[in-house]
C-alpha cells in the first residue's frame, strides 16, 4: 500500500517540472490527483501518462491562480472527482530576472500575482473545503533556497519565496486546530525547465551549481516530489509549519 493510498491532493503548476514531478509520485502512492495549471493541453498528456499506470487516478483542471472564482471551481471540480480534498500543493510559480534598478513593475507585479498572491488563494480555497470536511488535511507549499539568500536579479522572486515562508508558519498557527497541516520545501538548483533557461542564458553556471553541492548533482524534480510525499504522508503527522530544504547540501542554513 502506497504512503498516500486514499488521498485526493490538488496540485497547481502541474503541467512541468516539479508539479509534474509530485503528481506522478503522488500517483503512484496511492493517490488521486488533480492536475492544475495554465496549460491545460499539457495537463491532459500528464493525466493520460498517469492514468495509463493508475486508472481513473487525475484528472487534469484549467487553473489561474490569480483568480478566486477559477480556484474555487477548481476546488469543486477535485471534490466532485474524488469525493474530498486532503492535500493541496501550491506549486505554481514564476522568476522574472532583473536588476532592481531596471525593474519593470509589471514584471514585479506579476511574479507576486502568481507566486505569493496564488499561493495564498489557494490555501485559502482548499482549507476552507478541508475544515468543512472536518478530517483534517496537508497544504505544502513550494517556495525555494532562494527564499533564504539572495540571488542576482532575483529581487522579486527571492521576496516572493521568502513570503511564502512566512505565510507557511501563520497558515500552520491558524490551522492547527482543525488539524491541517501546513509546510513549505525549499528546492536548491533542480533541473527543471525554469533553470534551464537561466543555464541557457549564464555560461558556466550549470557546473558553479553543481560545484558548490556536496552530492555532486543537481537536483531532479523526483527529489523534491519525494519530499512532497513524506510531507503530505501519515508519517509526518507532527510536522507542522516547518521549512525543509532539498539541496543536496548546496543550501545550508545556519
Amino acid at each position: 500500500m502506497g504512503l498516500l493510498e486514499g488521498k485526493v491532493a490538488l496540485i497547481t503548476g502541474a503541467a512541468r517540472g516539479i508539479g509534474r514531478a509530485i503528481a506522478e509520485v503522488y500517483a503512484e502512492h496511492g493517490a488521486k490527483v488533480a492536475i492544475g495549471d495554465l496549460r491545460l493541453e499539457e495537463c491532459r498528456q500528464v493525466v493520460k501518462g498517469i492514468n495509463a499506470l493508475y486508472p481513473d487516478s487525475a484528472i487534469a483542471v484549467d487553473l489561474d491562480v490569480t483568480v478566486p472564482k477559477t480556484i474555487t471551481r477548481v476546488v469543486e471540480e477535485t471534490v466532485a472527482a474524488f469525493g474530498e480534498l486532503n492535500i493541496l500543493v501550491n506549486d505554481a510559480g514564476i522568476h522574472r530576472p532583473h536588476y532592481i534598478i531596471d525593474f519593470p513593475v509589471e514584471d514585479w507585479d506579476l511574479v507576486y500575482s502568481i507566486n505569493v498572491r496564488g499561493t495564498f488563494l489557494c490555501t485559502q480555497a482548499a482549507a476552507l473545503q478541508m475544515i468543512k470536511q472536518g478530517k483534517g488535511g496537508c497544504i505544502i507549499n513550494i517556495s525555494s533556497a532562494s527564499g533564504k539568500k539572495p540571488d542576482p536579479q532575483g529581487a522579486a522572486y527571492c521576496s516572493s519565496k521568502s513570503a511564502i515562508i512566512g505565510f507557511t508558519r501563520v497558515a500552520a498557527l491558524e490551522f492547527g486546530k482543525y488539524r491541517i497541516r501546513a509546510n513549505a520545501i525549499l528546492p536548491g538548483a533542480t533541473n527543471t525547465e525554469m533553470l534551464q533557461g537561466l543555464i541557457r542564458d549564464v555560461p558556466g553556471l550549470i557546473e558553479e551549481l553543481v560545484d558548490k553541492t556536496p552530492m555532486g548533482r543537481m537536483a531532479e524534480p523526483r527529489d523534491q516530489a519525494n519530499a512532497a510525499v513524506f510531507l503530505a504522508s501519515d508519517l509526518a503527522s507532527h510536522i507542522t509549519g516547518d521549512a525543509i530544504v532539498v539541496s543536496g547540501g548546496e543550501f545550508m542554513d545556519s
